[in-house]
This record gives C-alpha cells, structure tokens and sequence, in this order.
C-alpha cells in the first residue's frame, strides 16, 4: 500500500498547510456562514430544506461540505451519513448496491429503482437504469433525496424514490477553486472549478479526473468527468439554464470471490475477471436544458434532455451497446389561496423516449480476452409517459394534508435484429399505472409530525426482460409511512418508520423451466424499516448559538427487513424467507470536535451487527463487520482546506456487499466482493 510514501506525502502537506497559515491570520471564514445565492432555475440549499420539509415522509439536503471533510470518491462516502440510503461500493469504486428501501436491491452495478436527477432533469436512460460513474460529488453543491414515495411530487414512483444532484453556478459560487486528493492504493483525485457572472449572464464549470490501482487486484479505474452550466436572466421573472456533461469511465472489474479466497487473501480478483480482462468502459455527453418562468402565484418549468452513451462492458461475453435517449418536461406549481388558507397544487408531465443497439460478441477463445464473432444484435425500444398532480392544503392548527397521484403509460420493446430468434426475445410489453398517494403533516415550531400512504410502480428495464422464460410485469406496491423531524436544544433528528407490500418485486430466483437463475416477478412481498439521523452537540450547546467549540455526534440507522409473504413455484415455496442483498442494520456515525474557526477532529464508525443473506432460500450469509477511521482537517469558505483520513483502521477482512443468487445449497460460492483495507487518504482545497 505504499504507506511510507503516502506519509511522507501527508506530512509534506500538514508542512505546507502550516507555512500558509503562519503567514496569514487565522480568520474564522467558518463553511457554516457562507453566502446563500440562488437563481430562478437552481434555488439555494436553504430554499430547498424548506420545500422538502414540506413533504409527509423521509427526505434530506445533503450539503456538499458534509462530504468534504473527508475522501469524495464513492457513493458510500456521499451518503455515509444519510439514513435511509444504502451506498455499498462494489471494490472501493463508483459502482455500488444504491437502495432506498429495498428498492433494486440484487444490483450492484448500474442501478435500478430510484429516479437520479442533475438540477431537477433525470439522468436515468428511459428503461429505468442509471449509470452511478455519470455521477460527480465535487460537482454538486448539495443533493436532494427523497425516499420512497416522497419523490411522487417530482414525477418519480418508484420504490426507492428520488435524488437530485444540484450545480454550482456563477451565482452562487463566483470565483474559482480546485480539490485535490491523494490516498492508499495510488488513488487520485483532482477537480478544477470556476464560475462568473456578469449581469444576467451566469456560468459555471467543473473538470474531474479520477484514478485508482484499487485495493484488489485488476481494479483500475480511470473517470474523466466535465460539467458546464450556463444561465441566462431573460427577465426578472425568467430564466433559462444550459447543461453539457461528458463523461469518459473506463474500470476493471475484479469479480466476486468465495469466503475462503476472501479470508485468504481480499486482495486477489477472480481468476476468471483477469482471464477475460472483465471492464466496463463507457462514455457519455448529455445536453440539457432547464427554463423557469414566475407570474404570480404560479411558477412553470419546462426541461429537456438528450443523453448519447457507448458502453463497452466485456464480461461473460462482449456486450456493446450504443444509446440515445430524449426527455421532455414540463410542470407547474400555483400557490395561491384556496378558501382563505394557503394551497400549493403541482402538477407536470415528463416524456422520455430510448433507443438502444444492444449488440453481445463471444470471446475469440476459451482463454482469450478479445472480440470474437457476433452473436446477437437486438434494438431496445422504451418510452414513457408519466403524469402526475400533488395538492397541498393547510388545515390550520398547524395541519396540512396532501393527496396526489401519478399515473403512467410505459413501452419496452425488443427486436433481434441479427441472431437466433426465439419466442422471448422478440416482444413488446406496454404497461399502465395509476399510483395514488395521500398524506398528512403538522407543523410545530422546532418539530413536525407526518404520516402518508404512497403507492410505487416500477416497469421493468431491459436488463430484466432480455433473458427467457422472466419478469414481465410491472412492480408495484403501496407504502405506509409515519416519522417526525426537527431540533431541540442540543439535538436534531429525523425518524421515519414505513411498511410496503409489494407485488411481482423484480428478483433473481431459480426459474423451473429452464433450471436458471434469472430475473421474474415473485407474488407478493413486504419491506419493513426505519431510517433515523441525529445530530447532537454532546457539550450541550443550542443548534441557534454561536459557538467556539463543538462535539457533534452525528449517526445515520438503517434498517430493514424485507421478506417473501407468497411465491412459490414447482421447485421451492419462499414464503417467510427473507429476501437476500441487504444487512437488516447498517449504523454508521462519526463523532467530531468542530472549532469556530473551521477545524475539526475525530472518529467514524461503520457497524453492520448482522450479515445478509446471499441466496433467497437463506442459506448462506455475510458476516457482520464493525469499521473504525480517522479524520482531521479544516474547512474554510475561501482560501485552503483540508484534511486527513485513515479508514478501517482495525484493517478488518469484510464483505463490502454481495451479489444475490436464488439458492447457495449453503456451498461457499464466490459471491462475496471484500471491501478494502487499512487505507489514508489526504486532501486539499483551495478557493479564491
């Protein structure tokens, strides 16, 4: 791990950081006080707590400086502190099991069942699937999530719900600033950043380079991501905002191991990953547009978006694919008066068309990691129309209620171009769903109490309809929910408890016919959890106070459970088992010393007190793992940050995640994907 270079790296830094600030007073320019700029198409963090306190259910603003204070690589670090969001990277990489409660839980790579937006414009392709190296932490100024149904308001239903990735702009982020980050296992990081304004013209950019040995064998990575807005103030009341994004990710795969390989050694890949030099190499460009026009108590937006991806993925065999997929948008919300009291009512639609030549090449040999001769070529066809209204009344007393629904109209259709033809794989599936949801809030003037009923659909992507004999309808599924948030004194919390049942979840069991594991609709199943964070200053000092010293313990729970109530078929009955892919408990949390003038210091947990099952007849499971680490920096709004982490400090031998296969027979099969080890990592930021 080159640890003695990468110490005398850290230390010439910790020297660099103390000569600047020798010849400089240290001005507490404390992260907390930062400007609140916002424009008319992308509203400042604190506009965006507001409105999302709004909503009856689960939901956060994760603010940027949250992650910052640490490694920004993987999704995990993003949401490390986010209740409610399992981010288990797949080998310290982009790729990850994402899951919002439960939702696509059996992928651990392009993700399914959460709607992933830049700036309120959807990045999914339009069968569902989203690419997670598209996304970029140092890019955001703060993301939105909404969980489960929460997201209804936005045009999502889907299980998992929503997250929204939200630009710098030249307004709220003037001037220039670049990151750079170094760490175990030659991991790099750098990100250049600039925007201006000038008038009613306003642009913003940012260029990200990232790179990694990786911590097992055959697990490069190399990213080159490039993010541009540019905004424009027609009129007071209108805006209108460009987006280019490119993205160039090339990564080695290093496959799943067995539990005995992982004991043995975590680092190694699966022999057949390196046989076969098993990547997945992609690029992407996505022009979008955002416009917003304000007359009175009506706000209306229009987006679109245009998205062209090459995906070059040898695994199994070669696939290659080639996509171009259009999105259209337009909602409105009128906040006017209904009866003497206050009334938001939202409405929109969103269109969004794909096309896809899926193309799949054997290996030239047995032992050969080249291109051989075509043995498929399929066009993938989907589009949607999706509508959807939300009206929010206030009650007095401090209640509020909400009633809403979404209704869609979904197409995915195949056609094998070129190959064998069988009755399965030329198809053309259209689906139709209405998802209601109804909810109720009461505003109290630290706290607010919410409950809703939501209901979730979810058409399947082409990933699950391809193969035979599989999953052809739709997953839906009605959700209860309660929960509470706000701040007392020295603590702020946020609790939400919920309870889905679910029919035809897409999940891999053993298929009777064919004697294969793939993708079908099981009956019916439940998912069951609670997400809580809290925040608690453990010096006792008021959130509202200005303060020199804090001790801030703040901690993210997770859990679930999540089970089959009725499927059988003629090989197996699945009811009461648990569904595989997810630990009930994840808890992680890390408890800071934070100074008025920007410094802070402390630990991070990780503690996942119950293993998951890996097969859906529950047969085999992970083990439970507990994770220590280190950080020490400081954040400033201009000028130099920060810091230094050291991870798994008791170096632990762990399953990250795994993958999810219908039955282990309670073998030990390679299923497991070892996290990495004792790892330090170092950073440093400069704004001006």
């Amino acid at each position: 791990m080159h640890h003695k270079s990468q110490l005398l790296t850290l230390v010439y830094l910790i020297n660099s950081l103390h000569a600047q600030e020798d010849s400089q007073a240290l001005a507490p320019m404390v992260v907390q006080g930062k400007k609140e700029a916002a424009t008319l198409t992308v509203p400042s963090a604190e506009t965006s707590r507001e409105e999302l306190a709004k909503t009856p259910g689960g939901t956060e603003v994760v603010d940027a400086e949250r992650y910052l204070t640490g490694r920004s690589s993987t999704l995990a670090d993003t949401f490390f502190l986010s209740p409610g969001v399992v981010a288990q990277p797949r080998f310290g990489s982009d790729e990850a099991r994402l899951s919002i409660r439960g939702s696509g839980l059996q992928r651990t790579f392009h993700g399914r069942g959460i709607r992933v937006l830049q700036d309120g414009v959807p990045i999914n392709l339009a069968d569902g699937g989203f690419d997670m190296q598209s996304l970029e932490p140092t890019a955001a100024e703060y993301i939105n999530i909404w969980r489960g149904g929460n997201a209804l308001a936005y045009g999502s239903s889907t299980l998992g719900g929503a997250i929204d990735y939200i630009s710098y702009t030249g307004q709220s982020a003037p001037g220039f600033q670049t990151r750079a980050e170094i760490g175990s296992w030659n991991y790099q990081r750098l990100t250049l950043a600039g925007g201006f304004s000038e008038g009613s013209r306003d642009l913003f950019s940012t260029f990200a380079y990232q790179a990694q040995d990786g911590f097992r064998d055959h697990a490069k990575q190399e990213n080159f991501r490039l993010f541009n807005n540019f905004g424009w103030q027609i009129a007071d009341n209108l805006e209108t905002r460009f987006y280019l994004s490119a993205v160039q990710s090339n990564s080695e795969l290093p496959g799943s191991l067995t539990r005995a390989q992982m004991n043995d050694d975590p680092r190694q890949a699966n022999p057949q990953n390196t046989l076969r030099d098993q990547r997945r190499d992609y690029e992407l460009l996505r022009i979008a547009n955002k416009t917003t026009l304000r007359s009175g108590a009506n706000t209306f937006e229009m987006t679109s978006a245009f998205t062209y991806k090459d995906l070059d993925h040898p695994i199994f065999q070669v696939i290659d694919q080639l996509s171009q997929d259009y999105i259209w948008g337009f909602n409105v919300t009128n906040e006017s008066e209904l009866f003497g009291r206050e009334n938001r009512l939202k409405a929109g639609l969103l269109i969004s068309y794909g096309e896809t030549d899926a193309a799949q090449y054997l290996y030239s040999s047995p032992s050969s990691s080249k291109r051989g001769a075509k043995l498929q070529d399929d066009r993938q066809v989907a589009s949607n129309i999706e509508v959807y209204v939300e009206d929010q009344y206030e009650l007095g007393k401090g209640f509020v209620a909400i009633v809403g629904a979404s209704a869609a109209r979904n197409r995915r259709e195949n056609t094998r171009e070129f190959g064998t033809v069988t009755p399965s794989t030329n198809y053309d599936l259209k689906y139709d769903q209405i998802a209601p949801k109804a909810g109720l809030r009461w505003d109290g003037e630290q706290m607010q109490f919410f409950t809703n009923l939501s209901g979730s659909y979810e058409p399947p992507s082409f990933s699950e309809t391809i193969t035979s004999n599989i999953a052809r309808d739709a997953q839906t599924g009605m959700t209860v929910e309660i929960g509470t948030r706000g701040r007392m004194g020295f603590m702020r919390w946020d609790l939400a408890l919920y309870h889905a049942k679910i029919e035809n979840e897409l999940l891999t069991v053993l298929d009777p016919i064919t004697n294969l594991s793939t993708t079908t609709n099981a009956e019916e199943t439940s998912h069951a959890g609670a997400e809580l964070g809290t925040e608690i200053d453990l010096l006792g000092n008021d959130w509202d106070a200005e303060v020199e010293n804090r001790l801030v313990l703040h901690s993210a729970w997770t859990y679930g459970r999540f089970q089959f109530e009725k499927h059988q078929t003629a090989a197996y009955d699945y009811a009461g088992n648990t569904i595989a892919g997810l630990p009930p408990h994840l808890i992680r949390a890390e408890l800071l010393w934070k100074n008025s003038a920007g410094y802070y210091a402390g630990p991070t947990f990780e503690w996942v007190p119950q293993g998951a099952f890996i097969d859906h007849r529950n047969t085999l499971k992970s083990d439970p793992y507990n994770l220590i680490g280190l950080k020490v920096g400081r954040r400033v709004e201009d000028g130099i940050s920060w810091f230094i982490e050291a991870r798994n400090l008791n170096d632990e031998v762990f399953a990250a995640t795994t993958g999810v296969i219908d039955n282990a027979g309670g073998a030990d099969v390679a299923q497991f994907l070892p996290g990495d080890g004792l790892g330090v990592f170092a950073g440093i930021d400069l704004k001006w």
